[in-house]
């Protein structure tokens, strides 16, 4: 790894770069120096580091909002510190302003920065997958930022659960609009909030969730599975979606209807405006109600368990109030939704899950644990919120 600049190591595009972007060829070296020099040719067939994407971030101008949140991401989500080790993974193309301003805050705090821009060519190499992999063994903290079809689920997971030391910010599905709004909330104020929530439901053992007329679930909780604070804020090992503000966990059995009015999301990132109704069953989906119900049914039976209950979840980032169709901040708001296949193992203990992922979510549910109201038409009951 001596051949780049130990900081900030910078994986380019696969694209064939033109002529313009070759860098100048350099004078020969002297009789005393070393002849070999990194080559900076990026090719479809081989993993070449190159100077060429920091140079592109770098150039990029500044914005005072972007710096803001991506300092927010790097000091108050992942607590990093001068001289602990990030490892930065941006999508090519996709929101490069917030990758630049996330590099220029790391240089600043003196945090030690590697740096990838990549596609979905080059995450399917398992050359370069095994070369990220050693630096982010290595590393304190990373951050990827990517859209939902732009890289292959499967490498998203995998930099989400390799073990390690490693703080991971995970932020796919992020837009221009969330990192103006929700990543610049008071990560240790949502941290306490669903603390507050988690400690409930930990010892609960059952929900009712009213989503409207002749709407209502019965949720048995399974005492083995974990309620996990999907806060954003990290200190120890692990990851979080940003922007964070979740309190999660996998159900036992799952009763009744459930009307999904804030939205359906399917496994490609597109949004379901229109609301559905889902009839449960022993855990399971038995009917959806609604204008998309054939293209939602297809989605759940394109892999084992997609039509399971794989999640139930609580929003507990006070500070996001609008919805915007951006499945990333919009599950955050106070309200509960669902998953439906994936269980989230890695945090909630599930024996069990899916390569299906479809969130339901409603916005202005009356839920209560054990009898105990904690939303109300989507509003949390005093002691949630600090003030009882």
């Amino acid at each position: 790894m001596g051949e780049v600049d130990p900081r900030s190591k910078t994986l380019a595009s696969s694209e064939r770069p033109t002529l313009d972007e070759m860098p100048a060829q350099p004078a020969a070296p002297a009789a005393h120096a070393p002849t070999e020099r990194p080559s900076s040719r990026i090719r479809r067939d081989s993993i070449t580091i190159s100077h060429v994407a920091e140079a592109r971030l770098s150039e990029m101008p500044s914005d005072p909002a972007l710096a803001a949140a991506a300092r927010s991401v790097l000091t108050k989500a992942l607590g990093l510190r001068a001289r602990q080790q990030l490892v930065l993974i941006l999508e090519s193309g996709h929101l490069e302003a917030f990758g630049a301003a996330l590099l220029r805050e790391a240089v600043d705090l003196g945090v030690e920065t590697r740096t990838y821009l990549v596609d979905d060519v080059i995450v399917r190499s398992p050359a370069f997958v095994a070369r990220l992999e050693a630096n982010l063994d290595e590393s304190d903290g990373s951050v990827l930022v990517g859209s939902i079809a732009g890289l292959c689920p499967e490498f998203r997971r995998r930099v989400c659960t390799l073990p390690g030391r490693r703080r991971h910010a995970h932020m796919v599905g992020l837009t221009e609009p969330m990192l103006r709004q929700s990543l610049r909330a008071d990560w240790d104020e949502v941290h306490t909030t669903g603390e507050r929530v988690r400690a409930r439901l930990a010892e609960a053992s059952r929900l009712e969730v009213r989503t409207g007329p002749s709407c209502t679930l019965q949720v048995t909780l399974d005492s083995s599975h974990r309620w996990h604070n999907g806060s954003g804020r990290l200190r120890d090992p692990g990851f979080s979606n940003l922007p964070g503000g979740e309190v999660v966990s996998s159900p036992g059995k799952v009763e009744g209807s459930f009307r999904a009015e804030g939205g359906v999301w399917l496994p490609s990132g597109e949004l379901v405006r229109a609301p559905h109704r889902f009839t449960f069953a022993g855990g399971e989906v038995a009917a959806v109600e609604g204008p998309c119900a054939d293209t939602i049914v297809a989605a759940m039976d394109a892999a084992p368990n997609g039509r399971r209950a794989g999640q139930i979840a609580f929003g507990t980032n006070l500070s996001v109030l609008t919805p915007i169709g951006a499945m990333l901040q919009d599950l955050k708001i106070p309200g509960f939704h669902m998953v439906l296949g994936y269980s989230c193992p890695e945090h909630t203990g599930a024996s069990w899950t899916s390569e299906v992922m479809i969130p339901i979510l409603s916005r202005r549910p009356d839920v209560t644990v054990d009898g105990e109201p904690i939303l109300v038409r989507g509003k949390y009951a005093r002691w949630v919120t600090g003030l009882a």
